[in-house]
């Protein structure tokens, strides 16, 4: 999976690929369902506006590659990609949707999973908005409880804390990302930066101007600008004119595969713990 590059087919892999004879036939055994999550946004004048849908998407077939290989089946939904988009909203190309409508099209996708005999389903999201994982948090809750699906977001602990979580709710499977030694860094990696190009660059290499990102600059930006960012509009725009925060220009194409390589063991991990019944949420160190 990970030495795939260009052309990349977002139902490739996923359900939408398969018959209803297989859909059946697969919820039947009981096996369990990915569901990719990301939305169309501006990242920067050097990449296209799916690079979160991509990101979802590449995540959720390494995790499948990862689980396949210790002998675990799994399906993957196709990728809901119209989310909600604060930070970049006053961008051209930068789709956002209401709260409810995200709620209601999660919820009534997991509806039909439930419906057609799936039991599990696990969300991979690759947007970070605030107001976006707000309404996916919401929305695996609600069909939670009102569809009877058991929904899980596989979620990093430093993200888990950002949104205020303990650590220990029902619909959360949590796993600890490295993090770097030494104190934080004085200048942020946080959108179409070095990582989100490194991965079109290796898996879409069509859809990124070289060109344009030979030019780019780091932007040096530091956590005082990250809170007027995250509050969207044309603030936000002021902070990063040309849609991007951080630098790009750390980019590598090798860097792209080799991140979602390990995304998908330490995500893999984590299902198949939860499914063998011996998962255990990460304790946080003093300094989480």
């Amino acid at each position: 999976m990970g030495e795939q590059r260009g052309s990349v087919n977002i139902f490739e892999e996923t359900m939408a690929h398969m018959t209803y004879v297989q859909i059946e036939e697969a919820a039947k055994k009981g096996t369990s369902v990915l569901f990719p999550v990301g939305v169309v946004e501006e990242h920067g004048p050097h990449l296209p506006l799916a690079v979160d849908v991509y990101g979802a998407y590449l995540q959720s077939r390494a995790v499948k590659s990862e689980l396949e290989r210790q002998g675990i089946g799994i399906l993957i939904a196709p990728a809901f990609y119209w989310g909600i988009n604060m930070a970049t909203g006053a961008f051209g190309g930068s789709f956002s949707s209401r709260e409810e409508t995200v709620i209601s099209v999660l919820r009534d996708a997991m509806s039909c999973l439930k419906r057609w005999g799936f039991g599990r389903v696990f969300f991979i999201n690759h947007h970070l908005d605030g107001s976006h994982m707000q309404a996916v948090d919401k929305a695996i809750q609600v069909a939670r409880k009102e569809v009877g699906i058991k929904a899980y977001w596989i979620m990093d602990l430093f993200v888990a804390k950002r949104l205020g979580y303990k650590g220990d709710e029902d619909h959360l499977l949590l796993h600890r990302s490295p993090i770097p030694a030494g104190p934080p860094p004085q200048f942020l990696d946080i959108h179409a930066e070095g990582y989100e190009t490194s991965l079109i660059w290796h898996y879409l290499p069509e859809l990124i101007n070289l060109e344009i990102w030979r030019e780019l600059k780091p932007t040096n930006l530091t956590f005082k600008d990250l809170e007027v960012w995250r509050k969207g509009g044309m603030d936000a725009r002021k902070v990063t004119p040309n849609g991007y925060f951080g630098d790009p220009t750390t980019a590598r194409p090798e860097r792209g595969r080799e991140e979602v390589e390990a995304y998908g063991r330490v995500a893999a991990q984590v299902i198949e713990d939860f499914l063998k019944g011996c998962y255990a949420p990460p304790k946080r160190s003093d300094n989480e």
